[in-house]
């Protein structure tokens, strides 16, 4: 894992500074989501930065324009933050990171709007550059979509209990984010549609492996050593992998098939322009965090 060790660490230096000394316009007394939009950017330590990772990783990868690369980086982590955001108003959560969440240390309206304002922001690269805007508008409505099957799985009868179902809330509510991230990388190094359509298709199964590892940590894991609400009540009427395979072993063997299928789609690359993705599937279903 020492390349993507190292690419984690190159990402999370540039964006960690780049945010820190951000400045958004228009600063007045009158209001405060530019305080709320830099406090959330900024919340913790910053997290661990991996979608523009993906962004700068596939960059690199491919000799892509670095400067576009990281407007991409940028702009994912604004719409990764606009979800988290919306994220905690809807599951009511207080804690992010370890510290109160947006609505928390503001007020619901002030983070609703810091919220709408990141995602904005994170449009901009994707309109500027984009020429199939019509791809990125897929993903968009996808992670939307996702977000709300999440939700309406609370009241579902057990007949909708079903995992394609639950990959139907996963390829929104993570795969499209991550296939975003992608999606710049992709823009920015001018790769073919054939390659695009790869990456992406990777970017969806890692996703889901993503997603169901985040659903085994939440219960194996402590509130502390995630910075987020864990346990049962975190977990209370979710639809999630362990509830739905029966337990946590068979949840991590449907999350270590996800990373194969996603590992397989880099096949066809050579393996120095992916080595860094391919390390982060396996690093994915791996981690303790």
């Amino acid at each position: 894992m020492e390349k993507l060790k190292a690419a984690l660490e190159r990402t999370k230096s540039k964006i960690d500074t780049t945010f820190k000394n951000i400045k958004f316009s228009d600063n007045n007394i009158l209001e405060s989501t530019n305080e709320a939009m830099y406090y959330m950017l900024n919340l913790g330590d910053g997290g661990k930065r991996i979608r523009p990772a993906i962004v700068l990783t596939i960059a690199e990868g491919f000799n892509g324009n670095q400067d576009q690369a990281l407007e991409f980086a940028k702009a994912v982590e604004f719409i990764h933050t606009y979800t988290l955001i919306i994220d905690d108003i809807q599951d009511d959560d207080d804690i992010r990171r370890n510290a109160p969440t947006c609505h928390i240390k503001y007020d619901v309206n002030t983070a609703i709007l810091a919220a709408s304002r990141l995602f904005e922001e994170g449009l901009y690269p994707f309109h500027k550059y984009c020429e199939n805007i019509e791809l990125f508008r897929k993903l968009n409505n996808q992670l939307h979509k996702g977000q709300c099957a999440d939700l309406n799985a609370e009241s579902w009868e057990e007949d909708m209990l079903l995992l394609q179902h639950l990959q139907f809330i996963h390829s929104g509510k993570t795969s499209a984010l991550i296939q975003m991230a992608i999606l710049g990388g992709c823009i920015s190094s001018k790769l073919s549609e054939q390659q695009t359509s790869k990456l992406l298709e990777y970017g969806y199964y890692l996703g889901l492996a993503f997603q169901a590892k985040d659903d085994i940590l939440s219960k194996t894991e402590t509130a502390q050593a995630l910075g987020k609400s864990a346990g049962k009540q975190a977990d209370k009427n979710k639809l999630t992998y362990p509830s739905l395979f029966g337990s946590v072993e068979n949840a991590q063997i449907e999350a270590d098939k996800l990373s194969e299928k996603a590992m397989s789609c880099l096949d066809k690359f050579e393996k120095e322009n992916v080595a860094v993705l391919l390390e982060l599937a396996k690093f994915t279903v791996q981690r303790k965090r």
